[in-house]
């Protein structure tokens, strides 16, 4: 059977083609490109005979021949039975960690035509068009062939909003349907999935767009404005699956058994939560957002527990989760809404199973007889309207009479001269000041970052500045012998000022190369003696280095970095020296200031060993995040990244540095000698390339 559309029945919206034009242009200069799907059974592939009959590969198909480009890869993220609610919270992990540069939405007849899903469309909506400004989008709105029922009235506001081009299966499809020209029965056995001749009609009807693409000239189109404000309360942008992965958020668990099974792909989606088999079992979150939802298996073989969730001590007013599922054509990954536009934070949400077909020996507790499935919580969905970006920052970079060139010549820093010694990369101490270099709050300082949005570092009034500083150390010349305080003698002695507790990462030394790290006294007295009477080599303790070498240095530590080694350095915000020994050069004709009386104040004796002092991260297994260190001040992570690998830490927010090659986190492009912050609730970051990262949190 033959058919033709007409483009004007099958583009509901034309939108901005301006980043479709572009991607047409990539594929057919040969570039490597992605193309991705997003959606439910539809795009999955249900009732197509095989994965190449179903639309989304026909499209992609299409798409690589159109423009004769074998380089297209494909990326299909349909789910069956789920809607946009749930995309919004796997987008990221089943999705945009392939760097997609065309992604086809399609969930108008799983979601319904609702203010709800209004908004949860929006929020998938936003963060694809948030992960890369050239990212082209395509909305796609099935419907249901007996009734024309679909949620394309809602999905259409967001697509008018945002300007995205929209096709339609109810336009096309089933008006042919209405006027006799098709019968039910030539496209879908259930007047909802389209069978094989369905898929291609589908993908007939999709590819108009390209039809429209290819037709235009690449100077009459406008490229895209700024993304635009909300359209509806935004409150699903940000969302997060809390899986039995995320063990931190349970504050308590009585009888919910974890699911430890494997998950064979992003389909095999009854993995990685809790069973709960008896009445009274319980188990409670803490976690974070303004909305939040109850992802849990209905099962076809019933019988199953009932559970009731409660959301905040509320429990007059449970919700009822019910594990049987009365259909018989398969199990169903349900997603119940449990609480809608709470104030943004912690939320308490609890889960307790009220009913049982289960009999338990009381004495033993073990279970006498059993028929049908356990009560299977897949996750617990929080979802909120902050839109987390990455805080990029330019840093500061700073003159020292040891330093030399490598921070211009090796890091591409704008700044002049051979004596740069530091790159205060993240840093809001007042000698050094990093500014926002993009995004919504390009331009302004740390500092006012920290103070005038504390919600993006979870700051509710504990610290008064923020805590950390990143630098970037070339040593031409070897630094002098010194030590730092710790908080409580710089908070008498320097002003209020915080101590420093730092830690190095070598990034490259010289062969044979030493740093000094600790002392060679006994006692007090043997201290003062050696350092008034200028005993230094007696007195300094040399230890060897090599690039990849970690080495942890306390308040109280005498320390040096030699000339010739480059180093990350991850501190307490503070800028407090003291000089013990400078050896007697000369900066502007004098002898730089010494501290020799605070100097003995603070120094430990005797010196920590250097074997608690040193550790090796040279040869650490690639794509995999490895803790170097952690103390009450921050912890320090390092990944060597040769493919891809997914950043979840639980913390207030993660300072990232690269240190070598380029690539993506989240689609932002970095790469070496940039430095930046994950905010608070910002979740999983996945990175991709070929380059290596040092972390740290608070």
């Amino acid at each position: 059977m033959s058919i033709t559309f007409e483009e004007k029945d099958c583009i509901v919206n034309t939108g901005n083609l301006y980043n479709l034009k572009r991607f047409a242009g990539k594929a057919k200069n040969k570039e490597e490109l992605t193309v991705g799907f997003i959606g439910g059974s539809i795009t999955q592939g249900f009732s197509s005979s095989a994965f190449d009959k179903c639309y989304a590969y026909r499209v992609y198909e299409n798409i690589k021949n159109r423009y004769n480009n074998p380089s297209v890869q494909y990326v299909n993220a349909g789910i069956g039975a789920t809607d946009s609610e749930f995309a919004c919270a796997r987008v990221s992990e089943d999705l945009l960690k392939y760097e997609p540069d065309l992604v086809f939405v399609e969930f108008s007849v799983n979601d319904e035509s609702e203010p709800h899903f209004r908004e949860t469309y929006e929020g998938l909506i936003r963060q694809i068009i948030n992960y890369r400004e050239d990212v082209a989008v395509v909305l796609i709105h099935s419907v249901f062939y007996d009734s024309g029922k679909n949620a394309e009235r809602e999905h259409l506001k967001i697509a008018r909003h945002y300007e995205l081009p929209s096709v339609s299966m109810r336009s096309s499809i089933y008006d042919m349907l209405l006027k006799g020209e098709l019968e039910n029965t030539d496209i879908t056995e259930d007047n909802l999935h389209p069978n094989d001749f369905g898929h291609k009609l589908m993908a007939d009807v999709i590819c108009k767009v390209f039809d429209l693409v290819d037709s235009k000239e690449e100077n009459s189109l406008e490229e895209k404005n700024e993304i635009p404000v909300p359209l509806t309360k935004n409150g699903y942008v940000h969302s997060v699956c809390y899986h039995n992965d995320k063990s931190e958020a349970i504050i308590l668990n009585e009888g919910f058994v974890p699911d430890l099974s494997e998950k064979t792909g992003i389909t095999d989606c009854f993995k990685a939560g809790w069973l709960s088999y008896d009445s009274g079992d319980r188990i409670v979150f803490n976690v974070v957002g303004e909305n939040f939802a109850a992802q849990y298996r209905r099962t076809i073989e019933r019988p199953a527990p009932v559970v009731c969730a409660y959301v905040d001590g509320d429990y007059e007013n449970g919700i009822i989760l019910d594990g049987s599922f009365d259909e018989d054509w398969g199990d169903k990954l349900c997603l119940t809404t449990l609480a809608e536009g709470l104030p943004y934070g912690e939320h308490i949400i609890e889960f307790e199973t009220v009913e049982s077909y289960i009999e338990i020996d009381p004495d033993t507790e073990e279970i006498i007889s059993e028929e049908g499935s356990p009560f299977m919580l897949v996750s617990v969905v929080a979802s909120d309207s902050k839109e987390r970006e990455i805080i990029h920052l330019d840093p500061v970079c700073t003159h020292n009479i040891w330093g030399g060139s490598r921070l211009r010549e090796d890091f591409n820093y704008n700044y002049e001269g051979d004596d740069l010694g530091e790159c205060w990369g993240i840093s809001a101490h007042p000698n050094g000041d990093g500014t926002v270099k993009s995004g919504k709050f390009k331009g302004m300082k740390l500092s006012e970052l920290f103070k005038d949005y504390p919600e993006l570092f979870n700051n509710n009034g504990e610290d008064d500045r923020f805590p950390l500083l990143t630098k970037i150390i070339d040593a031409k010349d070897d630094l002098s012998i010194q030590v730092h305080p710790d908080d409580e003698y710089a908070g008498k002695n320097e002003n209020g000022s915080l101590g420093k507790m730092e830690c190095w990462y070598v990034l490259d030394a010289p062969e044979n190369a030493t740093l000094v790290a600790g002392h060679n006294a006994k006692t007090k007295e043997e201290l003062e003696s050696m350092i008034h009477e200028g005993r230094w080599n007696d007195f300094i303790r040399e230890i060897p280095v090599k690039k990849g070498d970690f080495i942890q240095i306390d308040p109280g530590t005498v320390h040096a970095i030699k000339g010739g080694i480059l180093l990350l350095e991850t501190q307490q915000n503070s800028d407090i020296t003291y000089r013990v020994y400078d050896y007697d050069r000369l900066q502007n004709g004098k002898k730089r200031e010494l501290h020799v009386e605070k100097s003995i104040d603070v120094i430990t004796v005797p010196a920590k060993s250097v074997d608690d002092s040193v550790l090796h991260f040279a040869d650490t297994e690639k794509n995999t995040l490895v803790k170097m260190y952690e103390c009450k001040y921050y912890r320090v992570y390092k990944a060597d990244v040769d493919d891809a690998l997914e950043i979840d830490i639980p913390a207030d927010y993660v300072l990232v540095s690269v240190t070598e090659g380029e690539g993506f986190i989240d689609g932002d492009a970095v790469k070496k000698g940039d430095h930046m912050i994950l905010p608070f609730g910002y979740g999983k970051a996945v990175v991709t390339g070929n380059l290596q990262i040092i972390l740290s949190t608070k």
